[in-house]
């Protein structure tokens, strides 16, 4: 019977890449947060500076368009106004057509900036053109109003997101 001495691991045959890989191994888990020369710093844009909730909500509307539609004692009129909520980025939409009254909600992306409401004709005599206002001071098409057979038609234009990236 043979007796194990003193250490036991230089009496074990151990391969020459043992010793590599731990090398590795504890090399690895070094973290380094330097930047090279060549890389470049990119800059977040926080969508956080503008509150989710409006505290003031004004009665007046921020945008409208209306076209009158005949005898204006009828309330014959085409058109659309739009209105705040408590939500920061959602509206009201209150359309007219010929008498009759329609809701609907427009909600516009969170660029970091206070939106703003644009309307503009469009290109048949009962159509218009809903916008808002990006970060360029650009405006973005977002949904049309129109009519056909003597109904209201709201379409969605474009559609448009906002993404937060973070590491």
């Amino acid at each position: 019977m043979k007796i194990i001495s003193h250490f036991i691991l230089p009496q074990m045959i151990v391969p020459k890449y043992f010793y590599l890989f731990f090398i590795i191994l504890i090399g690895g888990c070094v973290e380094k947060n330097k930047l090279k020369g060549n890389e470049e710093k990119t800059e977040a844009i926080s969508n956080d500076t503008i509150p989710a909730i409006r505290k003031n909500i004004s009665k007046k509307p921020v945008a409208t368009y209306i076209i009158p539609m005949g005898d204006p004692k009828l309330d014959r009129k085409f058109g659309v106004e739009i209105y705040e909520t408590s939500q920061t980025f959602k509206y009201l939409l209150v359309m007219y057509y010929d008498g009759i009254i329609e809701n609907d909600t427009l909600t516009v992306p969170n660029f970091g900036i206070w939106p703003v409401i644009k309307i503009k004709p469009g290109k048949e005599k009962l159509s218009c053109i809903i916008s808002f206002l990006d970060v360029k001071n650009e405006l973005r098409e977002y949904k049309m109003l129109s009519t056909k057979n003597d109904k209201l038609k709201l379409i969605v234009l474009k559609t448009y997101a906002v993404t937060t990236y973070s590491k």
